[in-house]
């Protein structure tokens, strides 16, 4: 496995308490309200998220920077308990989650340099469904062999 895609399952391992956190293998195609809240690495570029953005790979020092976003999806916005009901779970998940990656910031050895992370709370979209939740969007340095 590649140092890319050793960090990617790294990410998804991240132990979350009551968060279901899905390897990029089985990314979910769409969610429901049973399997929430999630954990998705996002795979497209662009858009509100920014998925797995182009990237820094400086060969003669075989590193590679890369910025890969990370949802945390709380509740469905349409026909979901509404706002104040998922803003307080969301805030918990958003601390459980942080204290998760600051508990192991190199992601089990994935990583040459602790991860940095940008945090977006609010509306997420996913399968083009309106869920509230949070970008991470994370910044990574591996390690080129």
């Amino acid at each position: 496995m590649g140092p890319f895609l050793n960090a990617l399952a790294k990410l998804a391992a991240v132990p979350v308490g009551g968060v279901t956190s899905y390897p990029i293998e089985a990314t979910p195609d769409a969610l429901t309200a049973a399997q929430l809240p999630a954990l998705v690495i996002v795979p497209e570029l662009g858009g509100a998220s920014p998925g797995l953005e182009p990237n820094i790979f400086a060969a003669g020092e075989g590193m590679l920077v890369a910025r890969v976003a990370h949802l945390l999806i709380v509740a469905p916005v349409a026909g979901g308990l509404g706002a104040r009901s998922a803003f307080p779970a969301l805030a918990a998940a958003i601390d459980d989650y942080l204290a998760a990656l600051a508990s192991d910031p190199l992601l089990d050895g994935a990583l040459r340099a602790a991860l940095h992370v940008e945090l977006r709370a609010g509306i997420v979209r996913y399968a083009g469904v309106e869920f509230h939740g949070a970008t991470f969007t994370h910044t990574w340095r591996l390690h080129v062999d």
